[in-house]
C-alpha cells in the first residue's frame, strides 16, 4: 500500500523538482555588486574591484592592494497567474501574488600575494527561489509552495602569465537546501499535501582567463562546472501522517561567460557580455525512497543563452553612473512549464550610481528590475487531464532587486 502510495506522489512530484532545479532555470545573475548598476555586462573582463573574485578570479590580476567589499539589499518578486482552463477538482482560484519577499548579501575579498600571485574569496547566492500559491489555487496539484536555497563560498587563486595574460581558478562550495508543497487529490474530497524536502554540500570547479588587448580594452572568460546535488530528505503525506525517506537528484547546469570592456573616452566606456547555460543536459531527474520506489523523470529543457550591455559614464572624478540591459533565453515549452517557477525569457533593466572617494573607501548603489515573462502553462491535456489538468498566464511575473555595495581597500 505504501509503495503504491509513494509511486502515485513521486511522479508528479518529480515533475515539479526538475522546474525547481532551473531557479532561474537560468542562474541569479545579480550579487549586489557595482556591475549589477549594469546588468552585469563586461563584469568578466573585470571589475577592479574586490568582487573580481567572483565574477572572474582572473581578473584579480588587475587589483594591486587588498580589497574587502560587503553588500546587502533586498529582492522583491511578484508573481500573479491569470487561469484560461481548469480541471474538475482544481476551481478557478489564480493564487494571488505568489512572489515573497527576501533579503540578498554577500561579500568578496582579494589578496596580492606578489607581482605574479593573488588570491581571493567570494560568498553570496548563486540560486534561489520562493512562491507560496495557498492552498485553494487552481495549479496546486504541481505546487502550493516552493522554497530553494543556493548560497555558495568560494576560495580563487589567480597566476600572472604576463603583464597582459592571467588566468585563474575557483573551487565554488555550495550549499542547496529545497523544500517543495504540493495538493494531493482524496477520494473523500479534500486534499491531502506531500511535502519533499532535503539538503545538500556540492562542490565544483571555476576556470577563468583575463586578457588586456590594450590599455583601453580587457577581455575576459570563465567556465563554471556543473553541481550534481543529492537531497537527503523525506517525502512527507498528510493527512496520513507518512513520513519515509527520500533521495531526490539534481543538476544545477553548467555554464560559461566571456565579457568584453573598451574606454571609449575618457568619461564613457561599453561592456559587452556573451553567455551559455547547458541546461540541455539535465536529463533525468530521479527520487527515490527508502521503501524502494525510484522514479526517472525526463525534463524537456534547451539550453539558454545570455546577452548583456552595458555602459559607465564618469559624471565627475568621484561619480560613475551605470546603465545596462539583459536578455535569457527561454529554457521551455509551455506544455513542459510548471508553476513552481514560472520563468521564460527574461529581459533585465539595470542602473546604478558609484562613488569614489580618495580615502581608500567607495561605494555604490544599484537596480534591476527583471521581466520574467508571460510564462504560459499549459497542463490541461498533457498533464493531469479534465480532472487536475490546467492552462494559463502569468499576468505579472516580475521582480526587483535593490543593493548597496561598500569596498574597502587596504
Amino acid at each position: 500500500m505504501i509503495n503504491r502510495l509513494l509511486i502515485g506522489l513521486v511522479i508528479p512530484l518529480s515533475t515539479v523538482v526538475v522546474q525547481l532545479a532551473h531557479a532561474g532555470g537560468l542562474w541569479i545573475n545579480e550579487y549586489g555588486s557595482p556591475t549589477m548598476g549594469r546588468a552585469g555586462a563586461g563584469a568578466e573582463a573585470g571589475t577592479g574591484d574586490a568582487s573580481a573574485a567572483f565574477h572572474n578570479p582572473a581578473s584579480m590580476a588587475q587589483i594591486k592592494s587588498k580589497q574587502l567589499m560587503v553588500t546587502g539589499g533586498v529582492v522583491s518578486a511578484t508573481s500573479k497567474f491569470s487561469v484560461d482552463s481548469y480541471g474538475t477538482l482544481n476551481g478557478n482560484n489564480n493564487g494571488g501574488d505568489a512572489g515573497q519577499d527576501a533579503a540578498m548579501a554577500s561579500f568578496f575579498y582579494v589578496n596580492p600575494i606578489n607581482d605574479q600571485w593573488q588570491v581571493g574569496l567570494s560568498f553570496g547566492g548563486l540560486t534561489g527561489a520562493e512562491l507560496d500559491y495557498g492552498s485553494g489555487w487552481t495549479g496546486r496539484y504541481q505546487a502550493k509552495s516552493v522554497e530553494l536555497v543556493g548560497i555558495a563560498v568560494m576560495p580563487s587563486v589567480a597566476y600572472n602569465i604576463s603583464d597582459k595574460l592571467s588566468i585563474g581558478f575557483g573551487l565554488p562550495i555550495m550549499y542547496t537546501e529545497l523544500e517543495l508543497k504540493v495538493a494531493v487529490p482524496r477520494p473523500e474530497g479534500s486534499d491531502g499535501e506531500a511535502k519533499i524536502d532535503g539538503d545538500d554540500t556540492v562542490v565544483g570547479y571555476h576556470l577563468s582567463l583575463w586578457y588586456e588587448l590594450s590599455e583601453a580594452t580587457q577581455f575576459g572568460m570563465f567556465y563554471q562546472s556543473n553541481f550534481d546535488a543529492e537531497y537527503d530528505g523525506n517525502v512527507k503525506i498528510k493527512p496520513a501522517d507518512l513520513k519515509v525517506a527520500s533521495d531526490t537528484s539534481l543538476d544545477f547546469a553548467a555554464k560559461a561567460r566571456a565579457g568584453l570592456t573598451h574606454q571609449f573616452t575618457d568619461e564613457f566606456s561599453g561592456h559587452i557580455t556573451l553567455g551559455w547555460d547547458d541546461w540541455s543536459s539535465l536529463g533525468n531527474i530521479n527520487i527515490s525512497t527508502s521503501t524502494g520506489t525510484s522514479v526517472d523523470t525526463p525534463r524537456h529543457w534547451e539550453d539558454t543563452y545570455h546577452y548583456a550591455v552595458g555602459m559607465s559614464y564618469q559624471l565627475t572624478p568621484a561619480w560613475i553612473l551605470n546603465a545596462g540591459y539583459a536578455y535569457d533565453t527561454n529554457p521551455v515549452s509551455k506544455e513542459d512549464r510548471t508553476a513552481d517557477l514560472p520563468v521564460d525569457r527574461q529581459n533585465r533593466y539595470a542602473i546604478g550610481i558609484e562613488h569614489k572617494s580618495p580615502n581608500s573607501f567607495d561605494w555604490g548603489a544599484h537596480l534591476v528590475y527583471a521581466d520574467l515573462g508571460s510564462s504560459k502553462i499549459d497542463a490541461a491535456s498533457v498533464k493531469g487531464g479534465p480532472l487536475t489538468g490546467f492552462s494559463g498566464k502569468y499576468r505579472d511575473n516580475e521582480i526587483i532587486f535593490a543593493s548597496f555595495s561598500a569596498n574597502w581597500t587596504f
